[in-house]
Order: C-alpha cells, then sequence, then structure tokens
C-alpha cells in the first residue's frame, strides 16, 4: 500500500472536524480502539412501514405460508415458544413466530418477537411519481450531458467534463466531476432501470450490467449505517408497484394468495414477487473492478483500489492511504458469490457499506485523486421545454374577447451551444389548426406570425446556460378546447424525455347580452 503524509495543518483542521462533526468522522475503522461509535443516521424514529415485518421466505423472497395460508414473521433469535424452521436442527434456528390461523396476525406473547423492516430514508418511495420523475430528469442530464463517465468505488455514476474557461488560453482546462450521490435520485434510477432496464437511450452506464446498476442505486438510496436485505427489497418493489401487472418491469414474478386482513376484513390477498433468480454476484469480481476505470493511485492506477483517510497513533495523526476495497471495508473482508434475491440485496448492502466507509473517512478536497478525463471533440448538449413553465398558456379564456398571450421558452443545458428548430401547434376541439399568432415584442403586438402551420418553423441558437422565448398573441371567436403542443428538435441533443410540453386551453362562449362579431385582431377559425 501507498501512503501520503499531510501537513499538520490539516491534521489541526481534522482534529476540529472530529470534535465539531460527529456526525460525519464520528466511527473509527476496525482495529483502531477508542472513538464512540454512532453518529450516522440515529434510526430512532419509527419507521413508517411498521406492519411490514421480516418474515420466513423462500430462497425468491416469496414467504413461505402456513397450512393456513398465513406469513410468518421471523424473530432475531430465538425464544420459549418459538417454530423450527423446517430442515434445520440448530436451536439457534428455533425463530419462526407462532401466528393465529384466523387473523394470520403474531400470537398475543409472542408478538414482541417479530422485527419491523427500517426503511429509514427509503421512506421517500411513497413519494409520488412527479418526484420520481423530476429527480430522475436531474440525474439524466448530469450524466447525458457528460463527457465522460465512470463509476466510484461503491459503483456509483460519476460524470466527469474537460471545462476550457477560455479556449484563447492554453493551458487553463480542467476536469469538472460530479458523482450522483442524492439517495433520492438514486431512489428514482432503481425505479426506472427496474421498470426500462436503462435510464435513457442516450446514456451507456460503465459496465452496461443494469442490474448491477440497480442494485448499487438501491445502496445508495438506503440510509448509510442501515442494512438492505431481502424484505427491505420484497417490500420497496410493492411500494414503488413494480409488482404490478400493469408496471410492465423488466422481470417476471411469482404471485401466490395470502391471507391477511384487508380494511378489518380476513381475506386472501394475491401477491407478486419479482423473480430475480438470473441474478448473480460475486463480491471479489464487482468490487476487485471499481472504481471503474481503475485511476488511484494517480500514475500507477490498480484494480480495486480507492484512498481513504486513515488515522494512526498517536493520534492525532492522519494519513491518506490507497488500497484494495476489499482490505478496508469491514463489511466486504469475507468473500460471497451468490444468486437470486439474496444476492441482489448482498450487493446492494455491499454498494451502501462503501459508501459509509469513505463517508466517514473522506479524503479532504484538494489531496483527492482526480478522477481522469479526456476532452471529447463531440458536441452534446441538451434542450429542453420546461414541464412547469416552459408553456404558458391561458388556462380559459372567453371568445370574441380581446384576446390572449402565450409564452414559449427554450433552455440549453450545455455544456456546448446549441442549434435546432421549435414549433408550437394548437389544436382545437374539431381538429382544426389555431391561428394565426402573432410575435409580441416589447410588449407590442406586431404583424409577424410566429408558429405558423404544423411545422418547425423558428429556428434558434442558444449558448450553454441560456434560454430564449417567444412570446405571441391569440384570439379566439367560438367556443372550443385547444390542446397545444410544444416540440423542440436540435441534431446533437442528449435527452429526448424533456423536448415536448403540452397544455390546454379552454375557450367558453360570450355570456347572453355579450357583444358578438370577429374576435380581435387577426384571431378566428381557420377552415
Amino acid at each position: 500500500m501507498k501512503k501520503q503524509g499531510i501537513c499538520y495543518v490539516l491534521t489541526a483542521i481534522l482534529v476540529g472536524l472530529f470534535a465539531f462533526s460527529s456526525g460525519v468522522m464520528a466511527e473509527r475503522p476496525p482495529g483502531v480502539g477508542g472513538g464512540n461509535g454512532g453518529g450516522h443516521d440515529s434510526g430512532n424514529e419509527p419507521p413508517d412501514y411498521g406492519d411490514l415485518f421480516i418474515l420466513y421466505r423462500d430462497e425468491w423472497g416469496v414467504p413461505i405460508l402456513t397450512a393456513g395460508d398465513c406469513q410468518q414473521p421471523l424473530a432475531a433469535e430465538t425464544f420459549e415458544g418459538c417454530i423450527q424452521i423446517p430442515g434445520t436442527t440448530d436451536e439457534a434456528d428455533c425463530r419462526i413466530v407462532p401466528v393465529d390461523p384466523t387473523t394470520c396476525s403474531a400470537e398475543g406473547p409472542y408478538s414482541i418477537y417479530t422485527q419491523e423492516v427500517d426503511f429509514g430514508r427509503i421512506n421517500e418511495a411513497r413519494s409520488p411519481d412527479t418526484v420520481f420523475e423530476s429527480q430522475l430528469e436531474e440525474a439524466r442530464l448530469t450524466l447525458a450531458t457528460a463527457g465522460c463517465l465512470s463509476l466510484d468505488p461503491a459503483g456509483r455514476p460519476v460524470a466527469s467534463s474537460v471545462i476550457d474557461p477560455d479556449p484563447t488560453v492554453e493551458g487553463d482546462e480542467y476536469v469538472a466531476t460530479s458523482t450522483i450521490d442524492s439517495p433520492l435520485q438514486h431512489l428514482a434510477m432503481y425505479r426506472a432501470l427496474m421498470l426500462e432496464g436503462s435510464l435513457g437511450d442516450n446514456i451507456m452506464l460503465p459496465r452496461g450490467d443494469w442490474m448491477a446498476a440497480a442494485a448499487t442505486s438501491l445502496g445508495a438510496a438506503a440510509d448509510k449505517s442501515g442494512f438492505v436485505g431481502v424484505d427491505l427489497v420484497v417490500y420497496l418493489n410493492e411500494i414503488l408497484g413494480l409488482t404490478e401487472e400493469s408496471a410492465n418491469a423488466m422481470l417476471d414474478t411469482r404471485c401466490i394468495d395470502v391471507k391477511e386482513e384487508v380494511m378489518g376484513v380476513i381475506q386472501h390477498v394475491r401477491k407478486c414477487f419479482l423473480d430475480f433468480s438470473a441474478y448473480t454476484y460475486n463480491r471479489l469480481a464487482t468490487f476487485g473492478d471499481l472504481p471503474y476505470p481503475a485511476y488511484i493511485p494517480a500514475g500507477d492506477p490498480q484494480d480495486g483500489w480507492f484512498e481513504y483517510l486513515w488515522e494512526y497513533d498517536p493520534t492525532p495523526y492522519f494519513m491518506i492511504e490507497t488500497g484494495p476495497i476489499l482490505a478496508a471495508v469491514p463489511e466486504l473482508t469475507d468473500s460471497y458469490d451468490g444468486s437470486n434475491i439474496g444476492a441482489f440485496a448482498t450487493a446492494a448492502d455491499d454498494s451502501r457499506a462503501v459508501i459509509d466507509f469513505f463517508h466517514t473517512w473522506p479524503v479532504p478536497g484538494d489531496y483527492a485523486t482526480p478522477v481522469p478525463c479526456e476532452a471529447s471533440a463531440d458536441v452534446y448538449y441538451d434542450v429542453s421545454i420546461s414541464a412547469d413553465s416552459g408553456l404558458q398558456v391561458p388556462k380559459r379564456m372567453v371568445a370574441d374577447t380581446e384576446g390572449r398571450e402565450g409564452t414559449l421558452t427554450v433552455a440549453n443545458a450545455g455544456p456546448a451551444d446549441a442549434t435546432g428548430f421549435v414549433k408550437l401547434t394548437g389544436i382545437d376541439s374539431d381538429g382544426a389548426v389555431v391561428g394565426p399568432l402573432y410575435l409580441i415584442d416589447g410588449g407590442i403586438v406586431t404583424e409577424t406570425e410566429v408558429f405558423a402551420g404544423t411545422e418547425y418553423t423558428e429556428p434558434f441558437t442558444l449558448a450553454a446556460g441560456y434560454s430564449t422565448s417567444w412570446t405571441f398573441f391569440f384570439s379566439m371567436d367560438y367556443a372550443t378546447t385547444i390542446e397545444w403542443r410544444a416540440e423542440v428538435i436540435a441534431e446533437d441533443d442528449v435527452n429526448g424525455m424533456n423536448d415536448v410540453v403540452k397544455e390546454t386551453t379552454v375557450v367558453t362562449a360570450v355570456k347572453a347580452g355579450g357583444g358578438g362579431g370577429g374576435g380581435g385582431s387577426g384571431g378566428g377559425r381557420n377552415r
């Protein structure tokens, strides 16, 4: 292993961090001694899914039922009155909690032995679909616009790009790096991978194994100091709707009929479980190849090596140490080679353990070995129309009035300048195109038509990080419903998921006694 000393100024800074930020660096690596442990997510709050217990399951994660179709909770350890796990003789395997055959709930005196699954921050799985969509969009944008994609020591995707502040100055380029580390983004990525097997047509993750990427995202979404087990995976898939037939998830399902209480009534319920039987996981093969591609130590990269902070006696004395992940992270020191959902949960928990380790012992900013990335000759960018504010049209308007205005905005997230075209079409209830639409310039309605017909009529050139807008005027002389559709197209756009926005305008008739006539400047029915 290679060691790099750090100046005493850094030592003093780190002493302060240990003293005042126990939530980040309170735990010590094994064998160092001392320390108070703790310092991570407290886990003191009761989980929101308190009725979801660790169950006696088969190798597919499907609950093994009683003769009366009841699910069977598992205790953490043996207790008086327990039921022996079939096929075992060790007293320690007497852990099945007896259940009432009528209600399928744990029998009174034994209910204290049930174990609730601790979801921690994965409780966010209950968020609305719109939350997942926005979080996934943000992750997709980061990955799609990267010059280089790599994987960090836990297997999380890292987006890097060469930044050139001034092309006229030679040698001032630098690599900007962004690791996808948001737990909620990873939960959204897990959901997308399990449903679609990818994060988007234009995003090719390193090593290309969508199930391995899903396991990593699940581990990154979990509490760093928590635990990802089979029960958590099973319940999460159900909460996310992945086991529903309408979900069309990437994996097949295994279904059983379970007796349980529903709205106060004991009845049989159909429950389905994703089939992970095709999944295999080998700890040595996975973490013997991370980060990917290898870049540590600089100048002589070794597969499976990473860097982390280490404390040496006499304290306080800290070093940056580089070496194999498998030898440093306590949860990874034993070998593992397995398959099915148990292997998937283990892979996710291993990623969680690595994240926990290097978050506990992080290499301070400028001392970290930079992630390599070479300048790309490709032009790429992400142009978009915001689903929230990209197309603004009136929700309601009255026919035969002076008319209303709307605004269409296109943005370019970069990193390159973008060139493309935009079209906006309004179709009424009879299928006719609404128009003409007149450009508003400086608050004044001009005679210039915009978005004529149904073609891409408005060209644009946008620098990275900028947006452009068209504000237009229109009027209507008849009651109808207008379905608006705005779309942007650009040749090198890397993300087509945010290029189309739809809105609706309801046009009501003039109230009795109101005026009639032509309906404002330039508006009317195009037939």
